[in-house]
């Protein structure tokens, strides 16, 4: 192809320019501007390649040295030159595409992988439309701020992303980017589109003098920009436009990719890990611990979960609660690290899966736990029971051996309520599933209605007077006929049913009092039972205020009862909720009393107003001279701290009299009734009478 090029002498003594080729018929060059701009570069020896305009035609000069005072300059069309090297220029465009697709194609891209390919996208737009800086910039998700994430500056071949423009400072701009295709400034001194930028952004970004933005388009809208800044004043082209513009395009695939992969990453950390603790979830658990179970064998698995740790976030609070659960992972994966898996799988609940060589001493390091936590400024002690399973004995995989290490955990949960440490043993899912048949019995039986109360005469035996009576629960089974409260309460206790169950038999209670109350025996008091985990619910006092409202009972006409054991659970939180009672005017009896070991904590401590002596000293209190002296004991210390006593157990007359003769005065037991249905004590009234 015959090139079109202006060649010009130029004496630098006489300043005479003489035209002494122009094969391509341009215009004359002697205008006194072009001569003086020439001339200039010549007297500071600036040899470097520039453009000039000239007729609306932009050229590309080349100045050289001829001799001492004479030199020589080239000028070509930089559309003829665009012409030119349109093959070049397609070539590199092409190998920069397929650079980022191949990169976009990755699984591993990330903005942090991204940070090469976008270097490479700057340095190759500058040399394309041959610009001194490029910068891609992104907005925040608002739209307020623009952030570098990489400019590149030719003159110094360097690259950073320390810089950003704020739309309160720069909002003419802003608004001039979002709404162009592209915003090319010729001279940035004069256009008002970027007058905010002028001359303090660009006078200290080297003295840049055009600039050429292509916006980055996202799916979502506007996502940033790819800035081109030239430190000499240009025409930009729509060579340049277009080929800024598809790079831009590029750009945002690679950002909308990227985008798509931190969504399916987050999809996938959603289903794999616990957002609060950082750690497994149990489907996470269950597929690594089934890797590790194809290249290990003797592997334990352990179901872990903290004691009462519903009654550590009512205190605490939500917050500080979940900084206990961050903690306890915490202590997790420093006592089993890998190879060892542990995973959060529930509310309080972890699990772990480890080979024994690897941690041989673990139920020793687990005391760890234990350790008081720093926190809120307060030292907060955790207890924890665990359940403890083998692979392959227990199990052909990592979910039955967890299934297996939790029967272990449940099991043993039914003798103590902390502190549990169960190894599995087969005879255990037996058990299982008949505590789950039972449990669906119990629920089935609470929605057909299939309870009914007992009531036991408490009769004062010194005037043989009826005092009142106490609510005993029967579960009337549709096929086993009655069962007693010992075989469904424990069960009701471990599952959350004894909350539904303790309600019902407080409602029922309140039914009989409106009873008796409208039959004119407004005398009787009634007591129930009330279990350890319903004492200590938060919705205890609010239910028996909304009952004391419903059947207008005056509140001592029903008798609160707790066991010794009650106090085990959480001192501070039994001491809070007897007052709760008090104040709301109930009164509060120990039951079984004399068997536990917090019997006299009660009398010093707890605002109660009864006790009930055990069964176990009357049986003896005829032939035992120590049951007669314990329980001779109780009553003249209740006497002391004036508190109504009742005694349990009474069957003959012998037991009658001994604790009539010690100042017993209101006994319960089969001496005077069992047990009865409503109808049945109604007729033993009516006898009685």
């Amino acid at each position: 192809m015959q090139r079109s090029i202006t060649v010009l002498h130029i004496n630098a003594v006489t300043h005479e320019i003489t035209n002494i080729m122009n094969n391509g018929k341009t215009s004359s060059f002697n205008n006194e501007e072009i001569k003086n701009i020439i001339l200039q570069k010549i007297h500071t020896a600036n040899f470097n390649n520039f453009n000039l305009q000239m007729a609306s035609q932009t050229f590309e000069m080349r100045l050289g040295q001829f001799n001492a005072n004479e030199y020589i300059c080239l000028l070509t069309p930089l559309l003829q030159r665009s012409v030119e090297h349109t093959v070049e220029l397609e070539i590199k465009l092409r190998d920069q595409q397929t650079k980022l697709f191949e990169l976009a194609k990755s699984r591993n891209i990330s903005r942090e992988t991204m940070v090469d390919s976008l270097q490479s996208v700057c340095e190759t737009v500058s040399e394309l439309i041959d610009c001194e800086r490029i910068g891609i910039w992104l907005f925040d998700e608002n739209h307020h701020v623009l952030t570098a994430q990489n400019i590149y500056d030719r003159r110094f071949s360097s690259h950073s992303n320390a810089a950003y423009l704020d739309i309160l400072e720069f909002p003419i701009y802003f608004q001039a980017v979002k709404s162009s295709r592209a915003l090319a400034v010729n001279d940035v001194s004069v256009d008002l589109r970027v007058s905010e930028l002028y001359p303090a952004y660009f006078e200290s970004m080297g003295g840049i003098k055009s600039m050429l933005d292509a916006p980055i388009i996202l799916s979502t809208g506007i996502g940033g920009v790819l800035c081109c800044e030239s430190l000499t004043k240009r025409v930009w082209t729509e060579l340049d436009q277009t080929l800024v513009g598809t790079l831009a395009d590029m750009i945002a695939f690679l950002y909308e990719r990227v985008s798509r992969i931190e969504a399916e990453n987050q999809v996938r950390d959603l289903a794999y890990i616990d957002q609060l603790t950082g750690l497994p979830n149990q489907n996470a658990f269950i597929s690594k611990a089934n890797d590790e179970l194809d290249t290990n064998q003797d592997m334990i698995f352990a179901y872990l979960q903290l004691d009462q740790f519903s009654n550590i976030q009512d205190v605490l609070g939500f917050e500080y609660g979940e900084e206990v659960l961050k903690q306890t992972a915490s202590r997790l994966t420093n006592i089993f690290p890998e190879p060892a898996h542990v995973a959060r799988i529930g509310f309080d609940h972890f699990a772990v899966c480890f080979n024994k060589t690897w941690v041989p001493h673990y139920e020793t390091q687990l005391l760890d736990l234990k350790k008081p936590m720093q926190i809120d400024n307060q030292e907060v002690y955790i207890t924890y029971s665990y359940g403890v399973s083998e692979y392959p004995k227990h199990g052909f995989n990592a979910k039955e051996c967890l299934q297996r290490a939790q029967i272990a955990l449940n099991d043993g949960r039914k003798y103590l309520s902390r502190g549990v440490t169960a190894a599995f043993i087969p005879d255990m899912i037996e058990v299982s599933k008949s505590d789950l048949q039972v449990e669906m019995n119990l629920r089935k039986g609470l929605d057909f209605n299939e309870f009914m109360l007992f009531y036991q005469p408490q009769t004062n035996c010194q005037t043989n007077q009826v005092m009142g009576f106490e609510a005993l629960i029967r579960w009337n089974h549709p096929e086993r006929g009655l069962v007693p409260p010992i075989e469904f309460i424990s069960l009701a206790e471990s599952t959350g049913l004894i909350l539904p169950i303790g309600e019902w038999v407080i409602r029922e209670a309140f039914k009989q009092l409106q009873e008796w109350k409208k039959q004119g025996r407004n005398q009787f008091t009634l007591s129930v039972n009330i279990s350890p985990r319903h004492f200590l619910h938060e919705r205890l006092a609010p239910f028996l205020e909304t009952c004391l409202q419903e059947y207008e009972i005056h509140p001592d006409k029903l008798m609160i009862e707790i066991t010794e054991n009650v106090a085990m659970k959480d001192y501070v939180a039994v001491q809070g909720r007897i007052k709760e009672l008090r104040d709301l005017g109930f009164s509060v009896s120990i039951d079984d009393f004399g068997t536990g070991f917090s019997a006299f904590v009660y009398l010093q401590h707890f605002q109660i107003q009864e006790i009930k002596i055990d069964r176990n000293f009357i049986r003896e209190i005829v032939e035992n001279p120590k049951s007669f002296a314990i329980v001779k004991t109780i009553v003249e210390l209740a006497k002391h701290l004036k508190l109504r006593v009742i005694t349990e157990g009474i069957e003959t007359e012998e037991q009658l009299e001994l604790v009539r003769d010690i100042g017993c005065e209101i006994i319960q037991g089969y001496y005077y009734s069992k047990p009865l249905p409503i109808q049945e004590i109604e007729d033993w009234l009516a006898q009685r009478v």
